[in-house]
This record gives structure tokens, sequence and C-alpha cells, in this order.
């Protein structure tokens, strides 16, 4: 998988195509397969192939939709591509405050050209407004709940006052959410905290916290962190074979000292470990140069490495993939 410029373009001139009003570019940009599949924010937008029609006239009735982009996010691997925006779009008429709105999409190279063959927009609705209560919604969130929980860390630390830290949640759980609906997803939600907690349990670590779909497990053992990493990643994809859409976690690992002031652990082993998984993709496991060096002799087989930033953190950072099965 690599990033892809060439889809961030495409995409770029599509939305182009979207404010500007020119219905025909715009819908000559989506595939003609009976399989497309276009989910609006609106309950009767869930358009196919064969309702392109309907999407141009939207376009056409609307003069262009009033909508800003300012991040794409696009990947491609052979004649599939996916890419995801932070976008706002304002009212049509009128001077109202304009709304967050994201999109994700999927592409497929159709003769020399890549068409969309999936494309899903959501309003930036807090969860709070929608089941009554806020969830977590990123790694930084349940990173910023331990730092002031601060749990005791003491029975995963090893003798030289290390600990090694994994981080898991599920990819693309807005999406999820959409597709699932509250209740099923709260159901998939704890299935998975059980499989993570059962699978934990069999290698000598520690469920931290679970803050929504995310958890931080503890482990004295960088290598029973990685070999669990493994197993958790196994567990879930036998767990949820056949759900629909896929189940994916990203799994991020790190090995730092445990003090137990906010500047010590709280600052930066937490936060290193946070921002690995951020990094990693759906069914992944990634770990930090640190935790690498430290498994090197143990058999654990790495697939490659990757030089990235990390957010908040000076430099570049070399992550290793590890292999999964």
């Amino acid at each position: 998988m690599e990033r892809s410029e060439e889809i961030r373009r495409v995409l770029e001139r599509w939305f182009v195509a979207a404010r500007d009003g020119d219905a025909e570019a715009y819908a000559a940009r989506l595939s003609d397969h009976p399989g497309t599949l276009g989910i609006g924010t609106d309950d009767e937008e869930w358009f196919h192939a064969v309702d392109i029609p309907v999407w141009r006239r939207q376009v056409e009735e609307t003069g262009g939709f009033p909508i800003a982009w300012d991040e794409i996010e696009a990947w491609e691997e052979g004649s599939v591509g996916w890419a995801g925006a932070k976008m706002t779009i304002r009212p049509l008429e009128g001077s109202g405050s304009p709304s967050l709105l994201r999109g994700s999409y999927i592409l497929h190279l159709e003769r020399g050209e890549w068409k969309i063959v999936q494309a899903h927009w959501s309003l930036g609705i807090p969860n709070v407004d929608v089941l009554g209560v806020e969830l977590p919604t990123s790694l930084d969130q349940l990173e910023q709940a331990i730092r002031e929980e601060r749990p005791d860390l003491s029975e995963t630390t090893a003798a030289d006052g290390t600990v090694t830290l994994v981080f898991t949640d599920i990819v693309d759980s807005t999406v999820l959410t959409a597709r699932l609906g509250d209740q099923a997803w709260m159901e998939t939600v704890r299935r998975h905290h059980d499989v993570i907690r059962q699978t934990v349990g069999g290698h000598g670590g520690r469920v931290v916290e679970t803050q929504g779909d995310g958890s931080l497990l503890a482990f004295a053992s960088a290598r029973r962190a990685v070999t669990c990493a493994k197993d958790i990643q196994k567990a879930i994809r036998d767990a949820f074979a056949d759900a629909s859409p896929p189940i994916r976690l990203r799994i991020g690992l790190h090995t730092g000292d445990v003090l137990q002031e906010a500047d010590g652990f709280y600052g930066t082993t937490v936060n290193y470990a946070a921002r690995v998984a951020s990094h990693a993709l759906g069914g992944e496991v990634l770990v930090s140069s640190l935790v690498h060096d430290l498994v090197g002799d143990s058999g654990v087989t790495f697939l490659e490495s990757r030089d990235v930033e990390l957010k908040g953190l000076d430099g570049t950072h070399r992550l290793f993939a590890v292999a999964v099965s």
C-alpha cells in the first residue's frame, strides 16, 4: 500500500466540479458498475449506479454545493484506491455557519481512469447529540483519560522499571457506527473488548483502560506484548469473520520507563505508544524501534519499516510492522 497523489488530485477535481456546479464532470467520475454505492447524510440518500442521474440533478439544481476542504488522505494498491476527506459545507441560502462534513471514498481503476465506486458523507455531529453521552473518538482522548486516571501499573513493571504499552482501537469506527446502528455497534464493541481481555489474560498482561472502542494494555515483557498483539489480531479476525463491514484493529506498541508522575510515564511513554498506534493500518501490529530491538532475537518476524513523524514529538521515528500470521 502506498499514498496516492494521483487519487488525491482526482478527488480534488471532483470536489471542484461539485462546488462549481459542473454536473457532467461530477457524474463522469462515478463508475457505472452496478455495485457503485453513494451514501449521503439524508435518510433517502442511498444511491447506486442507476441513480447517477439523480446525483447529476442535485448538482444542476443547486448550481454547486458550497463545500470547502482542507485535507484529503489517499492510498492505493493495484487497481484499488481509497481516500478520506475533511470538509465543510454551508447552507445554500442565507449566511448560516458551516457544518463539518467527512467523506470516505473507494475508487477502482477502469480503463486507465480512477472511478469512484463508493462514496459516503457524514456530518460531524457529536456523539453526545446522538447517544446522549460523550464517547472517546480518538487515541488522543483515550490517552488523556489514562493521564487523568493514572492507573497503578506496578504489577506489569519489568525488573528494569520499564513497561511495554499496547494501544488498540477499531479502524473507521464512525463509519461502522453509521452502518451498523447504535445498538449493534455497542454490542460489537463489547464483544471486541471481551476478546481482548481473554487474549491478554493468557499472556500475563493487564487491560489498563478501555474507552469507547480503544484500549490500553500493559506488559512487563516486550516479547509477551508483541506475541499478545499478534494473537489479538488473529482472535478479532476469527471472532468477526462473518462481520459486514469487517472489524479491523490497529495496534501500536512502545516500551518506556514507569514513573508515577505526570511528566514521566504519563507524558512520554503513553504519548509515544498512542502515536505509534495511530500510524498502524487495519489488521496491523506496529512497534517502535525500541520494541523492535528488544524482541529482535526472540523469533518475531518483521515485514517492513517506515520512517514517520509522530505528532508532538520532534524528528522522524522508525516504526516496524510485525508479521501477524
